[in-house]
């Protein structure tokens, strides 16, 4: 397997967001990975290549270079880049070599998934490397109790069967 160099951590500021960075920064620590974190904004009103790294509202540069690290040693990269999430996501991830995408996902399922869709779906499908998809757990969602599940099938085999 692939030693782990790069990872990619996209971040729209959401909560799962959020957590898919904290766990980037996790894996990066551990790895010793370099950290790029990407921020996908609006194209700008001049499409051109000058405006492609300069998103028009300067909070989004203030709250990318906010994504810092508390852990030691990890390497930290914060990428602007416009265009539509789920292509400059799988497009950057290509361009920069990354061996692994961290991502959050907000769990859409049923008519709102249809209707919205799904960055993270895909760039599931299209990514040049692994994705790890975090799912945030909304607030009020109870944990599993325990698998549902049918109980295993015992089988015994007669004699001289190897299940014997």
């Amino acid at each position: 397997m692939k030693q782990i160099e790069r990872i990619l951590c996209p971040v729209d500021f959401s909560e799962t967001s959020t957590e898919a960075f904290d766990y980037a920064n996790r894996l990066a620590a551990t790895t010793g990975a370099e950290l790029i974190v990407l921020h996908s904004f609006d194209a700008p009103a001049l499409h051109g290549i000058t405006g492609q790294d300069r998103p028009a509202d300067p909070l989004l540069v203030r709250r990318l270079e906010a994504q810092t690290s508390p852990l030691p040693g990890v390497r930290i990269q914060r990428v602007l880049h416009a265009g539509l999430p789920a292509e400059t996501i799988c497009l950057q991830a290509e361009q920069r070599n990354c061996d692994l995408i961290v991502m959050g996902t907000h769990g859409l399922t049923g008519l709102a998934h249809l209707l919205l869709g799904s960055v993270a779906e895909h760039v599931l499908r299209h990514a040049p490397c692994p994705v790890l998809v975090v799912r945030g757990r909304r607030a009020n969602e109870p944990p599993l109790d325990k698998p549902l599940m049918p109980p295993p099938i015992v089988v015994h085999g007669g004699p001289g069967s190897p299940l014997a």
